[in-house]
């Protein structure tokens, strides 16, 4: 991965840490050893293990693979993406998630603004 990628990469999860903090998750953070120990994109938050992308083409099936390998053990694998020169930011969750009756290997999309609420009850 390049530099451009890496310094798009950096600053999408400087905005959603940013973003959780103004809803008022203060231990929201970036993982800044996940490059060397692998790992989620914002730590804080758990269980949720939050990835973040940024990318012009979503990969919503590549990057739902990654966000789903790096949520190990009890984690809940969270996508938070974004396309440039837009201002909606979209969140992927397994539907377990929202219902524990339905199934882990669905997922469901929604606004970040949907996600906010649902976090504010799921983590402590």
């Amino acid at each position: 991965m390049g530099a451009m990628q890496r310094n798009k990469g950096s600053r999408a999860e400087r905005i959603v840490v940013n973003m959780l903090k103004d809803a008022g998750f203060d231990n929201a953070a970036r993982n800044l050893s996940q490059t060397r120990d692998s790992g989620y994109d914002i730590t804080g938050l758990e269980p949720l293990a939050i990835e973040v992308k940024d990318h012009k083409t979503p990969n919503l099936s590549q990057w739902w693979q990654q966000t789903t390998q790096n949520a190990h053990g009890n984690l809940i694998p969270c996508l938070i993406w974004h396309i440039p020169n837009t201002s909606r930011w979209s969140v992927r969750l397994p539907m377990s998630t929202l219902n524990s009756r339905l199934s882990s290997e669905r997922v469901v999309t929604m606004d970040f603004e949907d996600f906010i609420y649902i976090a504010r009850e799921m983590v402590a």
